[in-house]
């Protein structure tokens, strides 16, 4: 790869690496190109963005942006501002390719985190699930109270 090709893409990733997004990385040796490719779409419909790049050029990235972290072999990294349903999506796709796709790791808010962190994340409701649920706990007192009026009215004209 030249020179000029390896600056351009350092400085794209630097300029997406912020400490705004989530970033997830993965080992992803063995997997099949259309099994990587399900997941692009994935995050790509979710918001977020997927590529495979070299680690030295993804390592010069992440120290531009004051980030200390440490991979080998074959790495995908995936990031979004949307970390629970990127976490969500790269969980699933780990389960699905046990053998084949290895969760490794993540920085989120340019902290590096492990495993666990992200598998726990992708057990957090979504941004729209949090406002349903309170949307539905708003309704519930209001509702209640209509259905006791309701019944104070029946109990009048039954009278």
């Amino acid at each position: 790869m030249k020179r000029v090709l390896k600056e351009q893409i350092v400085n794209e990733l630097s300029s997406e690496f912020t400490k705004e997004v989530s970033i997830f990385y993965a080992d992803f040796k063995g997997q099949k190109v259309k099994d990587l490719e399900v997941l692009r779409k994935t995050v790509r419909e979710a918001g977020g963005k997927a590529r495979v790049v070299k680690n030295t050029l993804a390592r010069i990235a992440f120290k531009n942006n004051g980030i200390d972290v440490d991979f080998e072999d074959n790495n995908i990294f995936i990031w979004g501002e949307d970390q629970i349903t990127l976490a969500r999506i790269i969980t699933k796709h780990a389960k699905d390719y046990k053998d084949t796709f290895k969760i490794k790791g993540a920085v989120i808010e340019g902290e590096v985190k492990d495993v666990a962190y992200v598998e726990e994340v992708s057990k957090l409701p979504t941004k729209d699930e949090l406002l349903g649920m309170i949307a539905f706990m708003m309704k519930a007192p209001i509702a209640k109270f209509a259905w006791g009026l309701q019944k104070l009215i029946e109990k009048k004209e039954s009278e």
